[in-house]
């Protein structure tokens, strides 16, 4: 990527982070979709309904599947950069004027963030991913000329894969987006680092925060704090407390000690954990952040066989957890057949600082509203998702643990 960066360095004391008050209750979310079962990427589109940038249709459905089009996308972009898009010296575009979203349109023409061939813009057309990628990429301070010609998808596609906008989408990058996948993208985008335009032409340098790390897109345009740390207690366990866990509706992150007055899941304890503030509220979902590297695996043979080819490896100082309570390396030596374990990378230095093995039985699920399984001698065992996001059907196949007297599953595979 040819450009150069500069960055502000400063000396500064370093200021212990004080945790932000918790609300007097645990944040709800404001609105909820029928189909929320269906959303696959459920963190990124709930951050973008909590910012506004993205709702549901009347019947109270969000439609995840749903194709997303070039003037909803436009729209989209516009409310992204700012609260009062307003378009100047824009190009105009034979097709547009009919448009519920002409003026969102003109804004992102006349910023050079979209660009239409033969003089259409073509609103009702579906969205790639590499199109919307090339927006983004404008969005966060890439030069639009670099994405023009006939080698324009390669340059935007090595881009997004080097800013992270790509990040956990496998699909084909020139096949017409859904709203789900949409929101993916954007989200992503908005965690990449803010730039600041100095005067010096050239330059491009991020805008830090008090510690001198740079804050991203997200905390700057919407005036958000950032707390990000390993999520060690939540309502369905506690690191720190064998056998005990947090009152619903509260999280603690490592380095605090006031709670965030929000629902995690059991999948996210151990992790490095982005929550995102505005004053006392949390904004969006809490999800895992980027850059740590995180494996489960279906016994301590496939762990070993990872660790010997040498990239790998288990730090002196990792620690172990025996279904979420603290335990010794031996734990290793005494699986379970369907035990699963997982291991955490919070640096990427390709070193483990966390183990986390939870002892599984395989079951069956009975009913979904509420969610029941049977497992051996239990029937119809009320039982909770795992990782929130996850969805089952009648008669699957899962995997069932007890965690601090309550029921969890997660899929087999």
């Amino acid at each position: 990527m040819k450009r150069i960066i500069g960055l502000i360095l400063a000396c500064c004391m370093l200021f212990i982070m004080g945790m932000p008050a918790a609300a007097a209750e645990p944040r709800m979310a404001a609105v909820s979709f029928s189909d929320r079962d269906a959303i696959r990427n459920d963190n990124e589109v709930w951050m973008l309904v909590d910012l506004g940038l993205i709702s549901g249709y009347g019947d109270g459905t969000f439609r995840p599947q749903n194709g997303i089009t070039r003037e909803e996308t436009a729209k989209l972009i516009a409310m992204l950069c700012t609260d009062e898009p307003a378009a100047e010296n824009a190009p105009a575009f034979l097709d547009t004027a009919d448009s519920w979203a002409a003026d969102f349109i003109s804004y992102c023409a006349s910023r050079g963030i979209i660009a239409g061939a033969n003089g259409l813009f073509r609103p009702k057309d579906g969205v790639t991913a590499q199109e919307l990628a090339k927006m983004l990429l404008v969005v966060l301070g890439e030069d639009p000329a670099r994405y023009v010609g006939a080698e324009w998808a390669d340059a935007v596609n090595a881009d997004a894969m080097a800013f992270g906008i790509y990040s956990g989408y496998s699909k084909n990058y020139a096949a017409p987006l859904c709203r789900d996948d949409a929101c993916l993208l954007i989200y992503n985008a908005m965690q990449c680092s803010a730039v600041v335009y100095p005067e010096q032409e050239g330059m491009l340098r991020y805008e830090l925060d008090e510690l001198m790390n740079p804050k991203t897109y997200l905390e700057v345009r919407y005036d958000l704090v950032r707390y990000t740390a390993i999520l060690t207690a939540n309502e369905c366990a506690d690191l720190s407390a064998s056998g005990g866990k947090l009152e619903p509706g509260y999280s603690r992150l490592a380095g605090y000690s006031k709670l965030f007055a929000v629902s995690t899941d059991l999948g996210l304890l151990g992790r490095n954990v982005n929550i995102y503030m505005r004053g006392d509220t949390v904004v969006g979902v809490p999800c895992y952040a980027a850059g740590e590297l995180y494996y489960t695996f279906a016994d301590s043979a496939e762990l070993m066989q990872l660790l010997n080819e040498g990239v790998f490896s288990l730090g002196e100082s990792a620690q172990y957890y025996y279904n979420f309570d603290a335990a010794g390396a031996d734990i290793l030596d005494q699986l379970s057949p369907n035990a699963k374990i997982t291991v955490i990378d919070h640096t990427g230095d390709m070193c483990f600082d966390i183990v986390l093995v939870t002892n599984c039985v395989q079951a069956t699920v009975t009913s979904l509203h509420p969610l029941t399984v049977s497992a051996g001698a239990q029937q119809n065992v009320q039982a909770a998702p795992f990782n929130s996001v996850d969805s089952f059907t009648v008669g699957q196949q899962v995997l069932y643990m007890q965690i601090c007297g309550q029921g969890y599953i997660r899929p087999l595979a």
